[in-house]
């Protein structure tokens, strides 16, 4: 349509001007034909007798008035002009105009060289006529050759680019189309030179958005990895261990497989990393994992699931004796040393096994299916570091019951948090050279509902694994502070208490506040409160635990370390502790009278204790032999059966009145021994 438009414009910028021209032509030559006519008439006729003029009124000429040259008219006939003035030069001025006529003066020669005007009316209708005629067909003409030329252009067009560009375009689909959603390939198209820049510019664009899509490609798989390995070891993490552990689970059920879930822990990491630094440590993990990696087949999985902690799938384990052989060959290329930076590291691994589907109840459900056989595991591992590590443990069935009576446990745990099923009793404690009271040791009780006294050594551990040991030593701080701080305004001003504080509370960062805030709300001075943390829980973290003791003693609370001796000892370590107690454990006391080696380990406590200007307790003293001997050793505080059993609140109350040597110590402790009453309550230390 727009090449017709332009064609038809270019011709019409021709045409009009022709025919213009042509009819202006036609109408001048009227003009002097007509004048020649009426010239002809009157030329030879007498002014008199040119009424015959009227004969020349005809088509063309319709109307006339002659004049003389005195303005005299001589002759009006016809459908006649207005008068108008004749310039004397004469000639053909238009005076006015009627639809289709056209009204002009002439000079006229009239007879005898006489001079005439004439004002003459012309009928012009057959010149526009023809004009109009003449327009139309030369429009049609121009219509026509518009059309055809836009016939041409549009087959040329459709010939040259149209037909072109729409078999690119259509390559282009069929290649998006059998990508598949990809990008598609290249095209090859040479079917005119005109299309081939724009299928160069499309193979540009292909190229660089494959370009692209690679890069985003290397980024995703990147991110992938990253989402699914270990940055250390580049071994599979957690989350891929467990998709891998639902897909082994899901051949297992349909193809009757069997496999073996390893769980390999490095024994004593935390002082491998605190003797040798973290970038050894990372090496002896990436070492460890790497050597796992390396004994197992393609079909198997090995995954690092914590810090030091890695887990091993094997496949097709046939029987129970065949995953032990397993757990042998990871133990054996495990614990080989190696040198690195001139150490020579050797690591001490324990391993749990769980096997599918020996170990197993639950076979309907996959997902309740991998965590039983992930806790399984678990169990195996505990048992084995319990054990004494450096060992691998199957799991059984009396695992299970101990699992099982552990989940029971905790539940039980929660629940008596939440109803207040716990006790604070207090052990009293002397001074053995004036048998006065100094205070006591406060040591919290579990009434169960229905299964009575349960042991601290049985709940306390799983109340520090299960995480409510913090909410739970919160308590008992708060309730032997206000018991003491009662106890000293009832008679009682010098008495303290010694707490016993997990190694979960000293690491969770929030000690001091904690204690702050009991002291504060129970008003006690903080002089009077005494912390105990046992020797293995402050070697857990030792200079954590150092800082954490000067901010507590800075306070004004008294330190105290408890069962010393029987963790990891370390005298380096003692000597940097603002220690003010060393607590001898029972263990020692026992056989005291009869064991030379147990009075080498506690004169050598008490030989420390001098030396670091610390006093020393002796606990589970259970008679005067031991009593005597420990003060002939320079014993300071004992505290034990033979003073008095833990009590409650109301029984310790009870027994500080009778208590013959109250605070001052003024009287035999042997002599009035048997007539002491025994306070009630667990027989529980």
């Amino acid at each position: 349509m727009l090449v017709l438009l332009v064609l038809l414009a270019s011709q019409m910028v021709f045409l009009v001007p022709s025919l213009w021209s042509q009819h202006q032509a036609e109408g001048a030559a009227l003009q002097r034909v007509q004048k020649s006519q009426l010239q002809a008439a009157v030329r030879n006729i007498e002014p008199e007798n040119l009424a015959v003029a009227k004969e020349l009124i005809g088509n063309k000429l319709t109307g006339l008035t002659l004049s003389d040259a005195q303005g005299k008219i001589l002759v009006r006939v016809g459908d006649v002009p207005e008068m108008v003035e004749i310039y004397p030069q004469g000639g053909a001025e238009v005076i006015s105009n009627k639809s289709g006529t056209v009204d002009t003066a002439w000079r006229l020669d009239g007879a005898k060289e006489s001079t005439l005007w004439a004002l003459v009316r012309l009928d012009k209708s057959s010149v526009f006529k023809r004009t109009i005629s003449r327009t139309v067909s030369y429009l049609l003409v121009a219509v026509s050759i518009s059309i055809a030329g836009a016939m041409v252009a549009l087959i040329t067009a459709a010939r040259f680019y149209i037909n072109p560009l729409n078999n690119l375009v259509k390559m282009l689909r069929e290649s998006r189309e059998a990508s598949e959603g990809n990008i598609p390939d290249p095209i090859e198209y040479s079917e005119t030179e005109d299309i081939d820049p724009l299928a160069d510019e499309f193979n540009s664009l292909i190229e660089a958005q494959k370009k692209a899509a690679r890069q985003v490609k290397v980024k995703q798989q990147y991110l992938e990895f990253a989402a699914h390995h270990d940055p250390l070891t580049h071994l599979p993490n957690r989350l891929m261990f467990e998709d891998a552990l639902k897909g082994t689970i899901a051949d297992a059920m349909t193809g009757q497989l069997n496999f073996a879930v390893f769980l390999v822990d490095l024994d004593n990491f935390k002082f491998f990393n605190d003797q040798y630094g973290h970038l050894v440590g990372d090496k002896m993990v990436a070492e460890v994992g790497n050597r796992l990696r390396t004994m197992m087949r393609d079909q198997d999985l090995v995954a690092r699931l914590d810090g030091d902690e890695f887990v091993v799938i094997q496949k097709d384990v046939d029987n129970r004796a065949a995953a032990e052989e397993v757990a042998k060959r990871l133990m054996s290329v495990a614990t080989q040393p190696y040198e690195y930076r001139g150490f020579t590291l050797k690591a001490s691994v324990s391993v749990g096994i769980s096997c599918y589907p020996q170990d197993v109840n639950s076979f309907e459900d996959a997902d309740a299916l991998g965590e039983e056989i992930v806790n399984n595991a678990s169990v195996a591992l505990q048992e084995s570091k319990s054990n004494g590590k450096n060992q691998y443990q199957l799991f059984n069935e009396s695992m299970r019951s101990r699992l099982t009576a552990r989940l029971r446990l905790e539940q039980d745990l929660k629940l008596a948090l939440q109803e207040g099923q716990f006790e604070v009793y207090f052990q009293p404690k002397i001074n053995i050279n004036t048998r006065a009271i100094t205070g006591s040791e406060a040591l919290v009780r579990w009434k169960h509902p229905t299964n009575g006294y349960i042991s601290p050594e049985i709940f306390v551990p799983v109340a520090e694994e299960a995480g409510m040991i913090i909410e739970l030593g919160e308590w008992i701080l708060r309730t032997a502070c206000k018991a003491t701080y009662e106890l000293q305004q009832s008679g009682y001003p010098g008495l303290n208490v010694a707490v016993n504080i997990s190694a979960v509370q000293f690491t969770d960062g929030n000690l001091l506040p904690l204690v702050n805030k009991a002291l504060k709300d129970s008003k006690l001075n903080p002089e009077y409160l005494e912390l105990e943390i046992t020797e293995s829980a402050v070697m857990h973290d030792p200079e954590e635990v150092i800082n954490s003791l000067h901010q507590l003693s800075e306070f004004g609370m008294r330190l105290a370390i408890d069962d010393f001796g029987t963790g990891y000892s370390s005298l380096a370590y003692l000597k940097r502790f603002p220690v003010d107690t060393l607590k001898i454990d029972r263990a020692f006391i026992t056989d005291i009278s009869n064991d030379n080696d147990d009075v080498a380990i506690v004169a050598a406590v008490l030989g420390l204790g001098k030396h670091f200007n610390m006093k020393v307790v002796a606990e589970g003293v259970e008679d005067e032999e031991q009593l005597q001997f420990l003060k002939a050793q320079g014993c300071d505080i004992a505290q034990g059966f033979y003073i008095s059993k833990p009590m409650n609140i109301i029984d310790y109350r009870e027994w500080l009145e009778r208590w013959p040597y109250g605070v001052e110590g003024t009287k035999r402790l042997e002599d009035l021994h048997n007539d002491m009453p025994k306070a009630s309550g667990s027989d529980f230390a």
